[in-house]
């Protein structure tokens, strides 16, 4: 018989390789659809010059690709039984649709811009509000689960959109995000874990991008789209409310806090310190980008701070 501490690591090492096939296999038979559809990525950085002079030396790419990767990944990840599913898909999901929603708009609102920022930030926290009140002790005061609401809103809402920031560059959110799941997932399964179903989760979500970086990677086929940075970001956060351990995000996820530091430093100084910039222009890898580094450099670069974080994350565990 499996011993009882190796049959969870085997399924989630399956559902990864299932994921990861399946989001492959999925790529290749969307993204022609998306093409035919004309989902095609639209121009941005028309306030930034030399940004929007790069973007339009690479050619048009489709977008909304997260459609892939968020269907292969809950699919497989129900498959397997996982555990906890409507905990996990309500803010994926839903927050996923805001991007949707968002990407929908860029091409058919009426001004071609989406959403706005903080609309989608304050939408995002009312689907988290969700795991918050599930999340919530039941000994605890009113007050202390209207904080901790709040917090899980906090974090949720703004992992989300800190992915969505750091999906300016091919590939780039998309190899972080395998590396943040993995690690997660590791987490769930030491000895100890309150949730090891979440396991299954994450390494459905992790298979999934690595799936996808198949087509995303420099130079890309196709783009994740607001759908799936915002839905991915979120399922991230909410695996990390619901380990038990929201303030590891901060560690295994340093890439997308130092994209999204990046641009509220960049917006404070702007508006507080007569226009003047901390960065070239924000995020993080579009500022080191303008200052000489590759694009495929700078990816494979965060890359490695991805993995070096997700590494030092697990060790702060294991002490």
């Amino acid at each position: 018989m499996l011993d009882n501490r190796i049959a969870p690591l085997r399924e989630a090492a399956l559902v990864f390789v299932a994921s990861a096939g399946g989001c492959m296999i999925a790529g290749r038979l969307i993204i022609p659809a998306l093409i035919r559809a004309q989902r095609l990525a639209p121009l941005r950085y028309g306030d930034c010059p030399p940004l929007l002079a790069y973007q339009q030396t690479k050619p048009q790419v489709p977008t909304m690709g997260g459609l892939i990767v968020l269907g292969v990944a809950v699919a497989a990840a129900l498959a397997a039984g996982a555990g906890g599913a409507w905990l996990v898909l309500v803010p994926t999901l839903g927050i996923g649709a805001i991007g949707l929603a968002d990407d929908l708009l860029k091409f058919r609102g009426p001004n071609g811009r989406g959403l706005r920022s903080l609309p989608k930030l304050l939408l995002s926290g009312v689907v988290a509000i969700a795991v918050g009140v599930v999340t919530a002790a039941p000994t605890a005061g009113m007050m202390a689960n209207a904080l901790w609401i709040l917090f899980v809103m906090l974090v949720i809402a703004g992992a989300s959109h800190a992915v969505n920031l750091t999906d300016g560059m091919d590939g780039l959110a998309v190899g972080c995000l395998a590396m943040a799941f993995a690690a997660f997932g590791v987490l769930t399964l030491l000895p100890g874990s309150a949730h090891p179903a979440l396991a299954v989760w994450c390494a459905s979500f992790s298979g999934a991008c690595v799936g996808f970086l198949w087509f995303n990677s420099f130079p890309a086929s196709v783009f994740l789209g607001d759908v799936g940075a915002m839905g991915l970001g979120a399922a991230l956060g909410t695996i990390g409310v619901v380990s038990g351990r929201p303030w590891w995000l901060a560690i295994v996820g340093g890439v997308f806090v130092a994209e999204a530091v990046s641009v509220m430093l960049q917006v404070g100084s702007y508006k507080w310190r007569n226009k003047k910039r901390v960065f070239r222009v924000a995020p993080l890898h579009h500022h080191v980008h303008l200052g000489g580094w590759p694009e495929p450099k700078v990816i494979a670069r965060f890359w490695i701070a991805g993995l070096l974080l997700a590494a030092l994350g697990l060790a702060q565990v294991a002490r």
